[in-house]
């Protein structure tokens, strides 16, 4: 049985929005009205229906590498923030900028995968640049809260502005004027949980509009997603190759964000940056418990 299947077996179901969710939602439902919350899962059904209606093993395969890759982008944004805490407990000030900023990016790209209205283009989803990515992001989340929107997009644009300040103007005054006042990660935490929240509303289309024989994971996207090239230059990523031909083998049905994440992956993605050799002033990912401070990793 693959660890996809035993997670949906021992998930308790929690309503929320006139549904139930495999996930716990920790702050949608306290920031944006239940109400508003079910009219998007109305909205956005709709959308997801007219894709999972015309579902091929292409369509499948695309939407396996872009859920997979938005768990990816919320372990990476948690991934920042660990790091954030330790620059700011070493002194390690020139870097704060750019985790803070990379953190709140991971979390925009880990909610665009998952829009029905953002086009594949043969992968080059993944290659989005910053602002589109952004602009994107809040113009969704505006189907929410408008001005809620407009206020965490001007965080967003502060923290690039603070990053971009740092690596091409190399300021004399250091990172003075940099210290803004706002909770990085509750902004990084409802972001996630908007991807979460529109994975499972993917998963539950899928399995109900979309014909079993479609559910194969082709090898090309598998390659796609573990072979990147950066200009002339090729990196190969042996671990994505290995979990995305688990799927392929185990559960080749694109699953919500939550679900795709296995222990085994999460340890070895936090593990592959903890220091060769023990060291007081080395950073360690930490505990488990570090790893949940945006979204329920197991």
């Amino acid at each position: 049985m693959s660890s996809i299947a035993v997670a949906k077996l021992i998930a308790s179901p929690n309503e929320f929005a006139g549904r139930k969710w495999f996930y716990d939602f920790k702050e949608l439902q306290h920031v944006f009205k239940e109400s508003i919350c079910k009219e998007n899962v109305s909205s956005l059904t709709q959308q997801y229906s007219r894709i999972t209606k015309g579902w091929s093993v292409d369509t499948n395969s695309e939407w396996i590498c872009r859920i997979y890759f938005a768990a990816k982008m919320v372990l990476n944004s948690t991934l920042q923030l660990m790091n954030l805490e330790f620059a700011k407990d070493k002194n390690l000030r020139i870097v704060i900028p750019y985790l803070k900023y990379y953190a709140a990016l991971s979390s925009c790209r880990s909610v665009v995968l998952t829009l029905p209205n953002v086009l594949w283009e043969y992968g080059k989803i993944f290659e989005m640049t910053h602002s589109k990515t952004i602009n994107i992001t809040f113009d969704y989340l505006a189907n929410y809260d408008k001005k809620f929107s407009e206020d965490l997009k001007r965080k967003v644009l502060l923290l690039k502005a603070g990053r971009e300040l740092i690596a091409y103007r190399a300021p004399s005054s250091g990172d003075f004027g940099l210290d803004y006042d706002f909770d990085v990660e509750s902004l990084c935490r409802i972001l996630v949980e908007l991807a979460q929240f529109n994975s499972e509303l993917l998963e539950s289309s899928i399995l109900k509009n979309a014909s079993q024989e479609k559910f194969e994971f082709k090898f090309e996207y598998i390659d796609q997603l573990s072979r990147i090239k950066i200009g002339d230059i090729d990196f190969r990523d042996r671990e994505d190759r290995y979990r995305l031909d688990y799927l392929r083998r185990k559960w080749p049905v694109p699953p919500n964000i939550r679900h795709i994440m296995t222990e085994g992956h999460t340890e070895d993605f936090f593990g592959a940056w903890d220091p060769e050799e023990e060291s007081n002033e080395a950073f360690s990912t930490g505990s488990p418990c570090d790893w949940q401070a945006i979204f329920d990793i197991p």
